[in-house]
């Protein structure tokens, strides 16, 4: 009896076959629950499938900086868009010469002239210049004129009197002793009431005599009218004057 009581109670603490093949299917179901989820999740790739399903990792910090690497700097694509639009400049290069055949090689320093160079230099066709009035012992003629020949370059008219100096006048100026022939000339300035200024010496004969000297000191009371161009006197012009001695009165002259 005791015998059989400890083995009735053995079996009451153990599992008993249908107990164990109960939980042991119900461990199958849970593992394979979890596994269709797994599967359902994509972390198991089907079976089957060729390749299969996986999972693709993409990097969205990178595709801008790709982005900006493939295209251009707006700068940069503006300058090589102006520099595509201005046009190159293409330099013209001259034709080289061609060589004419039967041409004179003229010597080194030999001037070439054409036709109407010739034309050109043709004295016969140029007008002769216009000379002044003479200098001698008649009056001269108001409008001619000199050629620059004045102080300093200035053109000198020849003098035409407006009032004749007397002997009286001019005697207490000049020396004693005046060869025949002798003469003097002076170049003055007008003024206001045809008197005259700034008078200069130009020549006398004979050189040395002092007649000049004489005749420009004596100039003060000189009347002389003042050049005339289209009939306008021309006050500040310079006059020439010339004394020819040979006469009892000078007479001015150009």
């Amino acid at each position: 009896m005791l015998f059989s009581r400890h083995s009735h109670d053995s079996r009451g603490y153990g599992a008993s076959p249908r107990e164990r093949a109960v939980s042991f299917v119900a461990a199958l179901l849970i593992c394979a629950m979890v596994f269709i989820v797994i599967v359902q999740m994509g972390g198991v790739p089907k079976f089957g499938a060729p390749g299969g399903d996986s999972l693709i990792a993409i990097d969205l910090g990178t595709e801008p900086e790709q982005g900006e690497k493939d295209s251009p700097e707006p700068e940069k694509a503006q300058e090589q868009a102006d520099s595509a639009d201005v046009p190159v400049e293409v330099t013209p290069v001259a034709p080289p010469p061609v060589p004419i055949p039967g041409k004179v090689q003229w010597p080194e320093g030999f001037i070439e002239l054409s036709r109407q160079d010739y034309a050109a230099a043709d004295i016969r066709k140029m007008k002769r210049a216009e000379g002044g009035g003479q200098a001698g012992a008649g009056g001269g003629s108001a409008g001619a004129e000199g050629k620059g020949d004045g102080p300093g370059g200035v053109r000198l008219h020849n003098a035409q009197w407006y009032r004749e100096p007397t002997d009286a006048e001019i005697a207490p100026y000049m020396p004693n002793n005046r060869p025949p022939g002798a003469w003097a000339m002076i170049a003055c300035r007008t003024i206001e009431k045809y008197h005259i200024e700034d008078c200069q010496e130009m020549g006398e004969s004979p050189v040395g005599s002092g007649l000049a000297r004489a005749l420009r000191q004596a100039s003060w009371q000189f009347l002389v009218r003042p050049p005339r161009v289209n009939g306008k006197p021309q006050i500040g012009e310079w006059v020439r004057i010339r004394f020819d001695f040979t006469r009892n009165k000078g007479e001015g002259a150009g």
